[in-house]
């Protein structure tokens, strides 16, 4: 509650809190005045929510006998506590960046001679700021800033599968970590105080509850503690997933399609492979520790004609790992059409967040991954305005289902690369 007001207050125009003394009126002795050196200190730096103490004394005197008045003179504001005394005080407020707060003191004695001091304090900006839409709020409404929690998305795992339980995704300075489970049939957490907790995955139960449920709370340095909760399913084992076989130039490699993760991509995918849609296409753009994307185009650059685009299911906790497949796409995040790629190494930053719509993961390379990696290396270069485009034609031959196949995606983490390019290149 107290850390909106601040927050208000940060934003706004900064004016002193309190007031030096008045000018001496005409008439008045003002001999005496400005003769007094008093002295300041305060802390140089200070975190958010901290409590700065300052103080002002006047060497030689008693401070009994001496009357304080403390105000701000720069710097985002605050609210001073015991203004009116040796001792002044304020909470450092929550701020978007590292800001100087400057106070000055002014000391009177008994005859009435006056003198000033002033202290400057660095508040470092808070991690965990973030701006509030001050006209939704009912009048007198406070609120605050404060760490966000993040466990992760909601998925499916396998059964016997040692399974990660990641909150890196959770913001806020000098985070603590508590994982805890909340429902379903009970598992021995490792490393439930960190930021990532494992356990093994109990067997699928066909009449059972196959749900597991965790909870995350992280707490900050200003003791402020958040939770998010994430819902995890065993798969059915005894389902299995389609899987189709890419025949290139270079060589051949399976696709295992996760249909109950993205069956909006799969559905889409397994009727351009039905229609023979990629039988003769290449593959036009290859980066090297990146992707190689193709789907679009035949040799010469010649683009195919696609379906109407379809929705982006990148929020289905999948992630760009090595060896995932997922559909290319415009600024657009729902204009996905026939391309498609294969990640090369992991690319988190792929991947959806708060602030980014993702790529949206709907199969993984089962076998011939080292194709992959072979077309991943052919020399490239630049033609018809594209970049990045193989020197030699790779051709995908065909696309065609088969029976057999079928492993799960695994989770994984870590990568910083570009997204791919769009489908108009």
């Amino acid at each position: 509650m107290i850390r909106l007001t601040l927050l208000i207050i940060a934003v706004a125009t900064v004016l002193p809190f309190g007031c030096p003394p008045a000018p001496t009126p005409p008439g008045e002795d003002n001999s005496l005045v400005g003769t007094l050196q008093p002295e300041a200190e305060a802390p140089a730096a200070a975190t958010v929510g901290q409590t700065v103490l300052m103080n002002a004394r006047l060497p030689g005197s008693d401070a009994a006998a001496l009357t304080f008045s403390w105000f701000q003179t720069a710097g985002p504001g605050v609210a001073l506590s015991n203004a009116g005394t040796a001792s002044a005080s304020f909470k450092a407020p929550s701020l978007p960046a590292t800001s100087t707060l400057t106070f000055a003191v002014t000391v009177r004695n008994a005859a009435g001679a006056t003198g000033q001091a002033s202290v400057s304090v660095q508040v470092e900006r808070d991690e965990n700021y973030q701006p509030y839409d001050f006209s939704s709020l009912p009048p007198g409404t406070v609120g605050a800033t404060g760490p966000q929690a993040n466990a992760g998305q909601d998925r499916k795992i396998n059964q016997g599968e040692t399974v990660t339980l990641d909150g890196s995704g959770s913001t806020g300075s000098a985070l603590t970590y508590a994982w805890r489970q909340t429902s379903g049939r009970a598992v021995t957490l490792q490393g439930a105080s960190t930021v990532k907790a494992t356990f093994v995955a109990p067997d699928y139960e066909s009449s059972g509850d196959n749900v597991l449920r965790f909870e995350l709370a992280v707490t900050d340095r200003q003791n402020r503690t958040v939770t998010d909760r994430v819902r995890l399913e065993i798969r059915d084992p005894a389902k299995t997933n389609p899987v189709v076989e890419v025949r290139t130039t270079l060589g051949n490699f399976q696709i295992e399609l996760f249909e109950e993760e993205a069956p909006i991509s799969v559905e889409n995918f397994l009727k351009y492979v039905d229609d023979g849609f990629y039988d003769g296409t290449i593959f036009h753009r290859v980066i090297a520790g990146f992707v190689i994307q193709g789907g679009g185009y035949t040799p010469g650059l010649n683009e195919k004609t696609p379906r109407d685009p379809i929705r982006n299911e990148s929020f289905n906790g999948l992630k760009n790992l090595r060896g995932t497949v997922a559909y290319a796409r415009t600024t657009d995040p729902d204009s996905a059409t026939s391309q498609w790629f294969v990640n090369l190494v992991d690319n988190a930053f792929l991947d959806r967040t708060s602030s980014n719509a993702g790529y949206a993961v709907f199969g993984k390379v089962i076998e011939g991954l080292s194709v992959v990696d072979a077309i991943g290396s052919v020399p490239t270069g630049d033609q018809g305005g594209f970049n990045d485009v193989p020197v030699t034609d790779v051709i995908i031959q065909s696309v065609k289902r088969v029976t057999t196949g079928g492993s799960e995606t695994k989770s994984g983490e870590t990568g910083d690369v570009r997204p791919p390019a769009s489908e108009t290149q």
